[in-house]
């Protein structure tokens, strides 16, 4: 299941309540071309990030709906540029310098540096094997979801596990598998959170934006 945009989600939340783009700008006071540009994520047609954040919770706030899923989902896919504008993550990659030209010496020293650091990621790999946080899967709900008001939660972690949904402890099954349902108060868009936390106190945290609609 491709993950919806901030765009499509905004434009998902004004078209549920059948406002228009126009009347949307006159409550709002947001220039038109500005939420038609923010619903079609062309944020270089947009001003800085800051006011990016705060159209949408203007949204959020007109809509009736949680903007913090929707600013996660932002950070997630954009980042602020040196001019404080957004852009996809993906453009934002170092300049190669080219025309270097490398002596036997230099290939040398690469080489034990690589040597070096194969060791190193080595220890590094047992170590986080050691260390690492229990496995934890989500059967359900799916990311961007439509569901109603009482939302069924599905996964699976290791059988020694804590396991809590929104902060309430869930039982698990001798396989590890759980299933708990959680009931959300109000429409628009809500985040699920769950967590899984061993022995070692290690915790795995999984979060879910879904569409609650009555």
């Amino acid at each position: 299941m491709t993950t919806r945009t901030v765009g499509e989600l905004l434009k998902a939340e004004r078209t549920s309540h059948h406002i228009s783009l126009g009347e949307l700008s006159k409550r709002t006071r947001i220039r038109r071309e500005y939420l038609e540009a923010l619903e079609q994520n062309e944020f270089s047609k947009l001003p800085a990030a800051t006011f990016v954040k705060g159209y949408i919770k203007t949204y959020a706030r007109v809509f009736g709906f949680d903007h913090e899923p929707l600013l996660a989902l932002l950070r997630r896919d954009y980042k602020e540029s040196a001019k404080g504008k957004l852009v996809p993550r993906e453009f934002i990659k170092p300049v190669l310098k080219r025309g270097r030209t490398f002596t036997p010496v230099t290939l040398f020293v690469l080489g034990l540096a690589a040597v070096f650091l194969s060791l190193v990621g080595y220890v590094g790999f047992q170590w986080y094997n050691l260390n690492k946080p229990p496995e934890l899967t989500l059967a359900a709900p799916e990311d961007d979801a439509i569901v109603a008001s009482r939302v069924v939660v599905e996964g699976k972690t290791v059988p020694e596990a804590v396991v809590t949904v929104n902060s309430q402890p869930v039982a698990l099954r001798p396989d590890g598998s759980f299933a708990t349902e959680v009931f959300v108060a109000t429409e628009g868009i809500s985040s699920i959170t769950v967590e899984a936390t061993d022995r070692r106190g290690k915790t795995n945290r999984l979060n879910r934006t879904v569409h609650v609609r009555f």
